[in-house]
């Protein structure tokens, strides 16, 4: 079972926590029930940000080494599904802020991120907003990136010894 850091920023207050896949898999796929969520992915070095669809569902298999994220396109409505290799995951984030946003006032905005590592050191970041949350989702997925992006990097959760292995009750 591999663990990885898990960063977290509510509005500039950030954390890291270990992350299991059972555990993100069931956090990402609860932040889209039932509400319309879109997927892409961001490259704040190169200030790229790409827009895939809206997403459906997230399944995570760690033993097939299989991350998938279906949607559908925005362009054509097609179902399509993006894989990564599990084991190329390396860290995972989520933010949530409170913002000023013009046609709704103060509301809690909510993006999640999950960062693959290749072999060759490059970083493909996918994210995960809400559509209809704020006013302009895609401003407040490349923003909340720039806060959150180092979050976590520093912490290495694969150490050996008595309590590498731990894990609270419930969590096998």
């Amino acid at each position: 079972m591999r663990v990885f850091p898990h960063g977290n920023v509510v509005n500039f207050q950030a954390s890291v926590r270990e992350m299991f896949s059972a555990d993100l898999e069931r956090l990402l796929n609860r932040a889209i029930e039932g509400t319309s969520v879109l997927t892409g992915t961001i490259d704040a070095d190169q200030g790229e940000l790409r827009l895939y669809g809206r997403i459906r569902d997230v399944e995570i298999d760690e033993q097939g080494d299989r991350f998938a994220i279906r949607f559908r396109d925005m362009e054509n409505q097609a179902d399509r599904e993006a894989v990564r290799s599990f084991e190329q995951l390396s860290i995972s984030h989520e933010a949530h802020f409170d913002i000023e946003d013009p046609d709704r006032g103060t509301v809690r905005y909510s993006v999640y991120y999950v960062t693959f590592t290749g072999e060759d050191g490059e970083e493909e970041t996918f994210f995960f907003a809400g559509e209809n949350s704020a006013s302009r989702p895609l401003d407040c997925v490349a923003a909340f990136w720039d806060q959150v992006r180092n979050v976590g990097r520093d912490t290495d959760f694969s150490s050996f010894g008595c309590a590498s292995k731990f894990r609270p009750a419930g969590k096998r």
